[in-house]
């Protein structure tokens, strides 16, 4: 075909001209021998390496329409050393929602792949798979796990994540803090109780903020005097005093006795705190 032999030779048109030969090209697709294909593939990977703008998103459409014909050649691209390719080829995948390929990528033996896999399947929604990674040996792939899985509102697998707290040891540190985050996004009420499991110490700098947005979500009014214990840290008292809110918004303080230690606390702190600080100061005064 006159437009592919054109094609090969990039360099002499401008981006306008090459997708109009794109879009010829398109038109005939069903006629394209097996080498014309196999030929317009590496063409189109060439457009996506040298060239941006409306050429390259022509050839990233044309490459998506040629999946079902192409398959493996585009999953293959995600070992390319070009991360625009990467990220076209994983795009493809997920748009085409191959399942029996992600679940392939997933045990592959690079782990990058393996973290591919999982951006696949967050974007197909597949829960399932990302349930996988949280078992992977390479903890940027368990990081992205818990993290899909936590965008996701995948509240199934709580367990799984919880079991994986418990399971890494607490020099991995980078990981556990990040199981805590989706913990955390979850929803998860006991997610203090789970921190202060494996970190009986909370008042470490590394797990402290941490820590304090756990007590916030528990619903728990038990976790008011530690949130008060810390307002005179700078550096996590409007933490505090946003857990607090969030605390007695979902339970009623009864106990008049907590409600006057709440008030006391607060307001001896008030000329110590800046503008951000006091405003949800006074949405606490006001609801107690």
């Amino acid at each position: 075909m006159e437009e592919i032999n054109k094609l090969k030779n990039l360099e002499r048109y401008s981006d306008e001209e090459i997708a109009g030969f794109l879009d010829t090209v398109e038109s005939k697709l069903v006629e394209l021998s097996d080498k014309e294909l196999k030929e317009l593939f590496s063409i189109l990977v060439n457009i996506l390496t040298k060239r941006r703008g409306f050429a390259s998103k022509r050839a990233e459409e044309i490459l998506d329409s040629l999946y079902p014909k192409m398959r493996w050649e585009i999953i293959h691209l995600l070992w390319s050393d070009i991360p625009y390719i990467r990220n076209t080829a994983l795009t493809i995948i997920a748009h085409h929602k191959d399942r029996e390929a992600t679940l392939k990528l997933i045990k592959d033996k690079d782990k990058d792949i393996r973290k591919f896999a999982l951006d696949i399947a967050f974007e197909m929604g597949d829960t399932e798979i990302l349930e996988m990674g949280l078992d992977d040996d390479d903890p940027n792939v368990v990081v992205s796990s818990a993290e899909y899985l936590a965008r996701l509102g995948s509240d199934a697998a709580l367990g799984k994540i919880i079991d994986k707290v418990r399971q890494t040891p607490l020099e991995d540190i980078y990981l556990l803090l990040f199981l805590f985050e989706s913990l955390i996004r979850l929803g998860y009420p006991d997610s203090a109780k789970v921190i202060r499991e494996k970190f009986p110490d909370v008042s470490d700098p590394l797990i402290k903020d941490i820590y304090i947005r756990a007590c916030g979500i528990s619903s728990d009014i038990k976790y008011i005097d530690f949130l008060l214990s810390v307002l005179d840290d700078e550096s996590v008292r409007k933490l505090a005093l946003e857990s607090i809110f969030s605390i007695i918004r979902q339970v009623q303080v009864k106990d008049e006795e907590m409600k006057n230690k709440i008030r006391r606390e607060i307001e001896s702190r008030l000329t110590k705190m800046n503008p951000s600080e006091l405003e949800v100061a006074g949405k606490i005064l006001t609801a107690i």
